[in-house]
């Protein structure tokens, strides 16, 4: 790689970190140096460009690149939205997990200014954020979405993906998988169409391991457009 690449690239990162404080909260310095040396390092020989615009090329590297360095549980505040159990619960045929917000699990912040490991609230909007990345609030780059998406009623819990416990590969992105405490989880809630078979093998998870869960049966009202639940 570049003489040039080498001795400037860990004085910008350091650079850009400073004079955009939200960004130095979700990647550490080595992690948006291997993105960078990844994406651009390659094509360093053909680069043209003046070496000072290199911090706006860090900069869109994190933009570019976020969804591979940063993960987000996505909840609902609501159990009985029909929409949600239709797009997210495969057509009321899964299942739902209710957790509690309350516990400890819920609020790993490693400081105040810390925009990871602890759950938020979506903010919904008519336009996008306008502002360059570098100039972006921690809200802005996480937890801001288009209004459409207001029914969901969403709060947002984001993490490094480094940290996951396990990685399922599949075809587009893969699939970050992090412990939680038994203690979490408050109920689980059955959909209305679910498989017997499926429902059988769930059970006997959650009466093995999480005795202390409350299990509940979903249905849709034969009146109202609604769904209701019945405790098992």
């Amino acid at each position: 790689m570049d003489e040039v690449f080498e001795s400037k690239i860990k004085s910008l990162i350091k650079t850009e970190l400073e004079i955009s404080p939200e960004l130095s909260k979700l990647i550490s310095p080595a992690q948006l140096e291997a993105l960078t040396r990844q994406n651009y390092g390659q094509y360093w020989p053909e680069i043209n460009k003046p070496f000072s615009a290199m911090g706006g090329v860090v900069a869109q590297t994190f933009d570019e690149k976020s969804n591979e360095i940063i993960g987000v549980l996505s909840l609902t505040e609501k159990n009985s939205n029909l929409l949600m159990w239709a797009h997210y619960v495969r057509s009321h045929t899964g299942f739902c997990i209710g957790f509690d917000d309350n516990n400890p699990f819920f609020n790993q912040k490693r400081s105040d200014r810390d925009e990871l490991y602890h759950l938020r609230k979506v903010e919904y909007a008519k336009d996008r954020p306008t502002k360059r990345v570098m100039e972006l609030t921690g809200v802005e780059l996480l937890l801001v979405k288009s209004e459409d998406w207001f029914y969901e009623q969403e709060w947002r819990m984001c993490a490094v993906l480094s940290d996951s416990n396990r990685v399922i590969k599949v075809d587009m992105y893969p699939i970050h998988l992090f412990n939680f405490p038994k203690s979490a989880v408050k109920e689980v809630i059955l959909g209305a169409r679910m498989e017997n078979k499926k429902k059988d093998q769930l059970l006997n998870v959650l009466s093995s391991k999480y005795e202390n869960v409350v299990v509940k049966q979903a249905s849709i009202s034969p009146t109202e457009f609604k769904i209701e639940f019945v405790e098992l």
